[in-house]
């Protein structure tokens, strides 16, 4: 029995030494030892391209390749650049984005936490959305992370709105109807301080919407966010700098009444100059020329050049769906 061991020796080293680098390459990878080779060839082996015949990547995402199901996903959605996109459909971008999540894809889990929240290709599950935007987040994702906020967020007006359901004739008097209502606030103040905690980690990661979020709680005051104007303008300006037409809309309108900052009729029209030239609707050359009718000449041309400045800085709408093609592990 010894002899033969020893005879085997060889073998059962190279057994263990393998067992060994599989264990740790599944602990590298996060996957089960068994997807181990599969994942290898995914991440570094395999010649997969974002532009690649839908053909090719149908093919590849029913072989279980996690990429070409994301970027197979995104492709029928309008989010894919105009030129790749293949012919967008809701149901099937959530039917692949669904296999890639599953797969343990960190941004295609996000995606499809996001389909849950708004109901895209599928009915509205905030319970699913929240299972899927934590395994996200737990990757680092940062889109993950801000969805776990918007999800808290919507907690807490629920909460409210069920409150003011439940309690429709309730005098403002009634000392337990106040009793009631103070421990409301306190829950409903829980969550949204919890929410915009979350925002703010997304918002470092550079997320554009979480920005434009978190400028909306500096705007408002939100539990754990002292309200503070200068500090929302410049959030929504790092947001609308990303892309974010939300926030372009936001600095617009702030700088025009003066609401949250001093009235900059110049930069109001920089930025709905940017709307315009990025979307094209004859509503937004309303706006335009709205707004022009309250200005002189100089503050005209002040805009037109904080426009043309704004433009030069903005990703490209091709650089940024190439970008969400990109995204992977």
């Amino acid at each position: 029995m010894i002899r033969h061991i020893i005879r085997h020796r060889p073998l059962l080293i190279g057994c263990g030494v393998t067992f060994i680098l599989l264990l740790d390459a599944s602990n590298q990878l996060e996957v089960p030892m068994r997807h181990v080779p599969g994942e290898v060839y995914d991440r570094y082996l395999s010649t997969l391209r974002a532009d690649d015949p839908p053909a090719r990547l149908l093919k590849e995402a029913k072989a279980g390749n996690t990429q070409a199901q994301y970027i197979y996903a995104l492709r029928h959605t309008r989010y894919a650049p105009t030129e790749l996109q293949i012919n967008p459909d809701q149901a099937v971008a959530f039917e692949w984005m669904s296999k890639a999540a599953e797969n343990r894809h960190p941004r295609a889990m996000a995606v499809l936490a996001l389909y849950y929240f708004k109901g895209i290709g599928t009915a509205k599950d905030e319970a699913k959305s929240r299972e899927w935007a934590q395994k996200a987040a737990e990757k680092g994702q940062p889109m993950g992370i801000r969805l776990l906020g918007e999800i808290r967020a919507a907690e807490a007006s629920r909460l409210e709105q069920q409150f003011k359901q439940q309690n429709p004739t309730k005098p403002e008097t009634d000392q337990e109807f106040q009793a009631a209502r103070k421990l409301m606030q306190a829950r409903r103040n829980e969550l949204r301080k919890e929410s915009y905690l979350e925002i703010e980690r997304a918002a470092k990661m550079g997320d554009s919407a979480a920005l434009r979020l978190l400028g909306k709680a500096y705007e408002e005051g939100h539990p754990g966010f002292t309200q503070n104007f200068r500090l929302a303008i410049d959030f929504y300006t790092q947001a609308a700098l990303k892309r974010d037409t939300v926030a372009m809309q936001l600095l617009a309108e702030h700088y025009e009444s003066g609401t949250t900052t001093v009235v900059n009729l110049a930069t109001a029209y920089a930025w709905r100059l940017v709307i315009y030239e990025l979307s094209g609707e004859d509503n937004d050359r309303v706006h335009l020329g709205e707004l022009r009718k309250r200005m002189a000449l100089t503050e005209i041309i002040a805009g037109q050049e904080q426009a043309g400045v704004a433009l030069k800085q903005l990703p490209s709408e091709n650089d940024a769906a190439l970008a969400r093609l990109a995204q992977s592990r």
